[in-house]
């Protein structure tokens, strides 16, 4: 069977489940400080009546003010803004998956630090070194799913990735109910260094993303990991080749055609001295972030930039780091936290319903319905609020997280490797994996202070930006699904490369 007919082979699911292991521990890191936040600060008695003593070696809590623990919240974003700056550069020279161990390193020691955490200061620098790995798997993670992918199955690998950040905060909701008290709640901060763990050991059972392989003319390998990703019974030779005129041109082409010969011959030699041509007229160089901004592929990388800017400009994540005290000024501290479950269930669900449709809907229509429903429910939310309506707050919250995660969650990590070749994925990858932490530690920074001048009239913000997203996507955005890169170029204007030098 032609391998650009198949839809979901087993191992290329496996492949994407632990690679997506990196968004489990993303979503961790997002969802870990919002139930146990009184424990860690000291507020409402929730570390007994000497909060700061020291107790076991260390202190019960951390006076926090509300700006200061904003942006200890938030300051994992900007160790992820710099981890997404130069995770293109990383994933490009080491490999996909030697820069997923790189980052899971971060992921480890960053656990290390908060859960052995002294000071407050210390407490940043382990969110800001947790961030780091967040920023770099961010980048890596969903490339990887996007090349690995068949087209059928792009889509649904593509959720992979937010799925398993929205299970993480899921997780880290539901383990907060009962580790939200001291010492616990370190020990809740350190599971974090649990998964990236279980995705060292795992990471020699996948193979290498074929693409970044043909771009390094490792022909041989890449089509030996395309095969395996495929299945043995699969016929991959239209699609290898394909493949390798995007990356590497005609001569390459003729390399990875050349292995269509007599099975009596030897593979391994014609292959090697088949990509002799490829090789000297230049290997082909990914863009540099400058190239790729005055390159052909310039309007699509802004488009994915734009979709990642709104994603966060939506407040989601105001919601997500601060769900508990913010419903715990409409229904008091003791119900807030089974609230903020109940909204991570929700986003879970509503995830899975996104998985299920992204393949049959489209990327573009969820999109638009996303939008719109972020945009009303804010609206809801703040009329609410205002005329202390606690039951249209708590349905516009519900809403608010349903309309997010069914679009504005899953389709940003997955719409950049849809638009994009591989030479200028990695690049766009980094500046949008940056502007997407950098939206959201602003947006975690001044939450808390914009939620104490204006109270839930803040979500008009959001709405606004919402709202703007809506028709951006109307009038700009293209539908990705079942179309192939070179397709929505085309759609574009935009001319395949032509020069590999």
């Amino acid at each position: 069977m032609d391998s650009r007919e198949l839809g979901f082979p087993k191992y290329m699911v496996y492949c994407g489940l632990v690679s997506a292991l990196t968004a489990l521990s993303c979503g961790y890191v997002i969802g870990s400080p919002n139930v146990p936040e009184n424990a860690i600060r000291g507020k409402n008695g929730d570390c007994g009546p000497d909060p700061y003593t020291i107790q076991g070696g260390f202190p019960n809590c951390f006076e926090f003010a509300d700006l200061l623990w904003g942006f200890a919240v938030g300051s994992f974003c900007l160790g992820a803004l710099a981890g997404g700056l130069i995770g293109g550069t990383v994933q490009n020279v080491y490999g996909r998956l030697r820069a997923m161990f790189i980052s899971n390193i971060f992921f480890i020691i960053g656990s290390l630090l908060l859960g052995f955490t002294y000071h407050q200061a210390q407490f940043i620098v382990g969110r800001i070194v947790i961030g780091f790995g967040c920023g770099l798997g961010g980048v890596i993670a969903p490339s990887y799913l996007g090349e690995i992918s068949t087209i059928k199955g792009r889509g649904t690998m593509g959720t992979m990735f937010q799925l398993l950040i929205v299970v993480g905060i899921l997780l880290s909701n539901l383990f907060g109910l009962g580790l939200s008290t001291p010492p616990k709640w370190r020990i809740l901060l350190a599971i974090n260094g649990i998964p990236p763990l279980i995705q060292t050991f795992l990471m020699p059972s996948i193979v290498e993303s074929p693409r970044f392989l043909v771009s390094k003319n490792r022909l041989e390998e890449a089509r030996a990991a395309l095969q395996k990703l495929r299945g043995p019974n699969s016929n991959i030779e239209h699609e290898f080749a394909d493949m390798v005129q995007l990356l590497l041109g005609s001569a390459g082409t003729r390399a990875a055609t050349t292995n269509q010969d007599s099975a009596f011959e030897d593979v391994s030699t014609k292959t090697d001295a088949a990509a002799e041509p490829a090789a000297r007229n230049g290997s082909p160089h990914s863009y540099s972030i400058v190239r790729l901004f005055t390159s052909e592929c310039r309007g699509l990388a802004v488009m994915g930039l734009m979709i990642h800017f709104l994603q966060q400009a939506s407040g989601i994540n105001g919601l997500i780091y601060y769900s508990t005290s913010f419903l715990g000024d409409v229904f008091g501290a003791g119900n807030s936290k089974y609230i903020t479950v109940g909204v991570s269930v929700c986003n879970l669900l509503s995830t899975l319903a996104s998985v299920f449709l992204i393949d049959r809907v489209g990327r573009r229509t969820l999109l638009l319905i996303s939008f719109a429903g972020v945009s009303l429910s804010s609206i809801l939310l703040v009329i609410g609020a205002y005329v202390d309506v606690g039951v249209l707050v708590v349905v516009s919250v519900f809403l608010y997280i349903a309309s997010f995660a069914i679009g504005l969650g899953p389709i940003p990590w997955l719409l950049l490797s849809e638009l994009l070749p591989t030479y200028a994925l990695s690049s766009a990858s980094s500046v949008a994996t940056s502007v997407n932490w950098g939206t959201n530690f602003v947006i975690g920074l001044v939450f808390p202070s914009l939620n104490q001048a204006l109270g839930n009239g803040t979500f008009i913000l959001f709405a606004a930006f919402t709202a703007l997203g809506f028709f951006y996507v109307f009038f700009f955005v293209p539908e990705t699904r079942a179309r192939s890169i070179e397709e929505i170029m085309a759609e574009k204007g935009v001319a395949p490369r032509t020069d590999f030098l």
